[in-house]
């Protein structure tokens, strides 16, 4: 049971973490070179979408994690406890930070007209990129130490 669970846990984190995955290879610099207009219509289409899916991928990583911590103290599997423990850390500093910081520029963002974005759009783009740089890191953190976890189990 606690195999399966470890593999659920691994499936839900690394949904979530792909998305860090994917903002520093490609995302982020793609969305740096729109202009004015294209991000604003771009944030906007990615934040009707993300608001739908994102509490459930999260809650499923958040499920996970718990099962698999109940599962590895009842084995007294420490090495699988310690780093989901760690992982699960990660998951909720990531979602506090994305509570307190990024939703609120999604809804700021949210609001802003395609076709006559503010003056000062990109302060509110880096600020958006500063505080998800540290998510990245957070998230990635929080996955690799699951995925040690489930390689050096006891």
């Amino acid at each position: 049971m606690t195999r399966i669970a470890i593999f659920a846990n691994l499936l839900t984190y690394s949904t979530v973490a792909s998305q860090p995955l994917f903002y520093s290879i490609a995302f982020t610099a793609a969305q740096r070179a729109l202009s004015a207009g294209a991000y604003v219509e771009l944030r906007q289409r990615i934040n009707a979408v993300m608001t739908r899916r994102v509490p459930v991928i999260y809650l499923a990583a958040l499920v996970t994690s718990a099962c698999v911590l109940a599962l590895s103290w009842y084995a007294q599997n420490w090495n699988v406890l310690i780093t989901t423990a760690l992982a699960l850390v990660c998951l909720v500093a990531d979602i506090a930070l994305m509570l307190r910081e990024n939703v609120p520029i999604n809804g700021v963002m949210d609001r802003w007209s395609a076709t006559d974005p503010p003056a000062d759009w990109e302060r509110y783009r880096n600020q958006w990129f500063f505080v998800y740089r540290f998510r990245q890191v957070i998230l990635l953190l929080g996955f690799a130490s699951i995925l040690l976890g489930a390689v050096f189990q006891n």
